[in-house]
């Protein structure tokens, strides 16, 4: 029997055959464009690129759309005079060349005596602008550094440009110049090298391409050469005003041109500067309570901080700061996330080191007189913990632990720096469940959650009985991917979920949906925010997949599961091997990625990318009951199977 949520799902899902064999016609003679259609005639709808919209690569791309009439499934269609298998529910995709500047798709289709045609244009990137008169040839938004700069006199600061080959390139820094070096530098696309495992375009040496460029420049051509990466280091000589202004300038023969990089303000190294970290000062709760903190200005996530956490400041680039953590050692937050105080530097000592067990968690709790901020890192063989303290001095002569702990065998302490105080807490048996770290004031709690009561007595039952799962229906308000006849991404996820959702509570789960109506709409954080605040203990988004501009689908698509911490991978691992069988797709792998909803470390959580929303033969599966009910039956056979190997 359906669930109402199902119910109130399918009254507004359109359901088309699943996929069939299709025959291409013969090549196209020219046609005439349609400018309506009737009942009896075609007409050509294009979902992706949209019209007028700036793709994202240079060569190749994908189109794909939908052909509506009586006699769709039987056409002959083409784009750029390329023959496009049409799906019997109307969908078409096509993956073909493209040129630079202004391109138009051609897309022409005929049946039953019908024609008819459309033409859809794009803005395709050029490899390399052409130089203007009044200007010289540099990719925008590739000058690093983003200003303004906030720096201290005797750093030393990389400058870099991707501009044309050929040119001299200066760094201009308080009536000096540094001459910045060519190397060679290539038009990555980033979704080609993520999903096709593709290595960046290796162009030919800077001497090769600058001979080039000279030569086409001589005959008034632009070059057609690929881009060159100038770099440099500039050493920061304070001249005595507190501020200065960093400046490229690109030569070229009888042209000059000077571009503004970042104004430079120059800070008192003798000033102490603090900051205390908040990503939700308006009190929304809509977020997930931590400042993300960064490798870099926009680089990859290294901290993640509690809200409260407080730490000494030092440079900006543009809109990031710079946080000072051990000696040399820095990492880089949102400014809107770092608020200045008054005060001395955060620090603080220690004296003991406690842990406790309370409900379904065991716990290390470090007394500090400050919140400090810390590192944690998972490792495994055996499963423990190791936790760095920033700015904490270590005075510790008692270690309190309990015999009654099932998880913590051992807590150590060290201080391999001044300031950095090291705990390294080694587990029992697997990786826990979970962990968690907040503040009780201004001490941290390092907790270590233990599996599921419910998996303590499975004799005579489903190992699912009992376990709190949370079910999350991947988007909304927003649509997610779109395939070529209109599906959302938003209603394939709910349709699976709900049958997921069913198959769950059918095998004595409890299960917790994070939306159960098509109108119900959530953040990101308010997904994880609920599955925590609701108690559970397995989290699995629901989503379907689609690919960047400028990758092949044709070889590029299947069934993948998505993690992010140790603890979820095996139960991403055995989801995919239960799926492959039943969607019977590509296997387009496991993946570690770092997306929010995994990112949540309480319980294992994973994310399901069942199939390809742009592949018109997986679009037109995604809408029927049966193929929602294949991908439901395989990821509840994949969490039986993860909970089923785990030790109790």
């Amino acid at each position: 029997m359906h669930s109402p949520w199902r119910r109130a799902f399918r009254t507004r899902a359109r359901i088309l055959p699943a996929a069939l064999p299709i025959a291409l016609a013969a090549p196209f003679a020219p046609v005439r464009e349609a400018t309506a259609q009737t009942a009896d005639s075609l007409a050509i709808r294009v979902q992706h690129p949209p019209a007028g919209s700036a793709i994202a690569a240079t060569d190749s791309t994908f189109i794909f759309g939908e052909l509506l009439g009586p006699n769709a499934s039987e056409a002959t269609l083409a784009v750029n005079r390329e023959i496009v298998p049409v799906h019997p529910g109307g969908g078409w995709i096509a993956f073909v060349p493209v040129e630079p500047d202004s391109f138009t798709f051609r897309i022409e289709a005929a049946a039953g005596g019908w024609r008819t045609a459309v033409d859809h244009t794009v803005w395709v990137p050029r490899p390399l602008f052409a130089p203007g008169t009044d200007s010289l040839p540099y990719k925008p938004g590739t000058i690093e550094p983003a200003g303004p700069l906030e720096v201290y006199a005797g750093d030393t600061l990389t400058v870099s440009v991707v501009a044309a080959p050929g040119l001299a390139v200066l760094a201009r820094l308080g009536g000096r110049d540094v001459p910045l070096a060519p190397g060679r530098a290539a038009d990555i696309n980033t979704g080609r090298q993520v999903w096709g495992g593709e290595d960046p375009v290796e162009g030919a040496s800077p001497e090769v391409l600058r001979e080039a460029a000279g030569a086409a420049r001589g005959r008034g051509e632009a070059p057609a050469s690929g881009w060159v990466r100038y770099a440099g280091s500039v050493y920061l000589q304070f001249g005595g005003g507190a501020e200065d202004t960093l400046a490229l300038v690109l030569d070229e023969r009888d042209r000059s041109v000077v571009v503004p990089v970042a104004p430079i303000t120059y800070l008192d190294p003798t000033e102490i500067r603090v900051a205390v970290l908040d990503d939700d000062t308006a009190g929304t709760g809509r977020t997930d309570g931590r400042v993300i903190a960064r490798t870099g200005p926009a680089l990859g996530y290294q901290l993640f901080l509690p809200n409260g956490t407080s730490a000494a400041t030092a440079r900006r680039a543009g809109d990031w700061r710079e946080i000072s953590l051990g000696p040399g050692t820095s990492a880089w937050v949102p400014i809107a996330e770092a608020f200045p105080i008054a005060g001395p530097r955060p620090g603080s000592e220690i004296a003991v080191v406690r842990t406790r067990v309370r409900k379904g968690w065991s716990e290390v709790v470090l007394p500090l007189a400050e919140p400090l901020p810390f590192r944690l890192e998972q490792r495994l063989d055996p499963a423990r913990y190791a936790v760095w303290v920033y700015g904490l001095v270590a005075n510790v002569d008692w270690v309190e632990t309990s015999i009654a702990d099932p998880l913590i065998e051992s807590v150590r302490w060290g201080q391999p720096e001044n300031g950095v105080f090291r705990l390294d807490i080694e587990l029992a048996g697997e990786q826990p469940w979970g962990w968690r770290a907040y503040r009780e004031g201004a001490h941290l709690v390092l907790g270590f959650r233990h599996p599921p009561e419910a998996l303590a007595d499975r004799r005579f039952r489903s190992p699912l009985h009992g376990v709190r799962i949370v079910i999350d229906p991947g988007h909304n308000p927003d649509t997610g991917a779109v395939g070529p006849t209109g599906l959302e991404e938003r209603e394939a996820n709910l349709a699976i979920a709900l049958e997921l959702a069913d198959i769950l509570a059918e095998r004595g789960a409890e299960v917790v949906l994070t939306r159960a109506t098509p109108d119900s709409a959530l953040g990101l954080y308010d997904r994880t925010n609920l599955a925590y605040r609701s108690g559970g203990e397995v989290f699995v988004s629901i989503h379907n997949n689609a690919l960047p501009d400028g990758v092949n689908p044709f070889v590029h698509n299947g069934t993948s599961v998505l993690y992010y911490h140790p603890q979820s991978e095996p139960l991403a691992e055995a989801i995919q091997a239960e799926l492959l069988p039943r969607t019977a797709l590509d296997d387009h792998g496991v993946w570690h990625q770092n997306v929010a909803v995994l990112r949540m470390n309480e319980m294992p959580s994973v994310l399901v990318e069942s199939a390809f929303m742009m592949i018109p033969e997986q679009e037109a599966k995604l809408r029927t009951p049966e193929f929602q009910r294949e991908i439901a039956e395989g990821v509840a056979a994949g969490i039986e199977r993860f909970l089923r190997e785990r030790d109790p």
